[in-house]
């Protein structure tokens, strides 16, 4: 009878927790069921090996490691009932009742004697072996010998095309960019963004900082849209120079050696823009070292430039001499005293030594001219130094001065 043969991909199953102790069952897997001549149905489970109990629905398999992959176990045994699902179980010893693995699997259909079945009819390799799917693989070599399209179960299993998610031909566990359709490795600018070269100068506009210009590839000193260049070999570039034709341009041009015209080149010039100093003096440039009233001290450090008999003011002023006199003995030095002659004038005159009439002469009073106060307070002189609220900031200076607050501007 002719050999007929039918592979379902089944699910990745669930370790159980005796596979932690076992390595040889980690990541075991069912890859292919085959239906065999007189019932006799073939399992390949990949990450197993032979040195197990192994039965199908209570059924003892017999177990061997593949010809041809070192990796994949070759059991066989009565076929369960077709197109439902079996439970393959690991035993470590024949007498044992609890399995170490338990994997699921969907029990292939016997097809019809004339060898029709979906996905092509079974052809004999050059070697005389059969070739179930027609690939050019034979049965004994594939591992997926019912699906034209695959000789390996990859990541899907047999008869399941492979993840695509981005459709570009190119499967999810090949492909190194699997969510973008127009790569399947990053390059240059990675994963989901274009390899555009914009400019065409071989550097790509994710990593061009000047995507448009083929001469740059940073912006530099001059931007994007300038070269980096130094004509007159200045040290400056063209785009900052205001002079990148020549160092020696005519007078008057903000780029003349020479721009306060002294004589002095501006390279040797420091005051380059004092025509009468080439060296700061004492004074600094655009200041001159001058003394107008001719008494020694320049005008820059004199308190009284016009004064020759003094350098600062003193008590009584620049142009005044200074004097400790008191002529009316009233306590006002006569240089600083409205009536150095008159000690004691009527209220109300400009030499009454207590204008406000506070009791308190003027020579002591604070505020001369507020009969309230002898001193400014927090206040200032005519101002009261009120605190209406009791919160200790004056009226004055509180925000709010109807409401008690403990904030420093008097507010709550």
């Amino acid at each position: 009878m002719k050999r007929i043969t039918s592979v379902f991909v089944i699910f990745l199953f669930i370790l159980s927790s005796c596979t932690i102790r076992l390595p040889a069952l980690m990541g075991a897997s069912v890859i292919s069921a085959t239906q065999l001549d007189d019932g006799v149905l073939e399992v390949l489970i990949r990450n197993a090996d032979e040195g197990y109990h192994v039965t199908v629905e209570g059924e003892k398999f017999d177990c061997e490691q593949h010809p041809e992959f070192s990796d994949v176990l070759d059991c066989k045994g009565p076929g369960p009932e077709p197109e439902k699902d079996a439970t393959l179980k690991f035993y470590e010893n024949p007498e044992d009742e609890k399995p170490i693995l338990e994997l699921t699997f969907t029990v292939p259909p016997p097809l019809e004697e004339d060898g029709d079945k979906e996905g092509g009819d079974e052809v004999a390799s050059e070697g005389g072996d059969i070739d179930s799917d027609g690939d050019g693989v034979p049965d004994a070599e594939d591992l997926c010998p019912t699906d034209p399209n695959k000789t390996a179960p990859g990541s899907s299993g047999c008869n399941t095309q492979e993840p695509d998610k981005d459709n570009d031909g190119v499967p999810d566990d090949e492909d190194k960019c699997p969510n973008d359709p127009d790569k399947s490795k990053p390059g240059e600018c990675g994963c989901n963004e274009a390899e555009t070269d914009t400019d065409g100068d071989g550097t790509p506009d994710c990593k061009d900082e000047c995507p448009e210009n083929p001469d740059k590839t940073a912006p530099g000193v001059c931007t994007c849209d300038y070269p980096d260049e130094d004509s007159d070999d200045d040290g400056i570039f063209d785009c900052r120079d205001q002079c990148d034709e020549g160092p020696n341009d005519s007078v008057g041009n903000p780029c003349d050696n020479d721009e306060d015209n002294d004589g002095v080149d501006d390279f040797n010039d420091l005051c380059p823009y004092d025509p009468n100093k080439s060296a700061p003096g004492v004074c600094g440039c655009g200041v001159p070292d001058t003394d107008k009233d001719k008494d020694g001290k320049l005008d820059c450090e004199d308190k009284c430039p016009k004064d020759p008999d003094k350098k600062k003011p003193g008590k009584c002023g620049c142009g005044v001499p200074e004097s400790t006199a008191d002529s009316d003995g009233d306590g006002v030095i006569d240089c600083l005293d409205p009536c150095p002659n008159d000690p004691n004038d009527s209220v109300g005159d400009p030499c009454n030594h207590d204008e406000d009439g506070d009791g308190c002469d003027d020579c002591c009073d604070g505020c001369p001219f507020d009969p309230n106060k002898t001193s400014p307070g927090i206040c200032g002189c005519g101002v009261e130094d009120k605190d209406s609220d009791g919160d200790g900031v004056k009226d004055c200076i509180d925000a709010c001065p109807t409401e008690y607050g403990t904030n420093p501007n008097g507010c709550p």
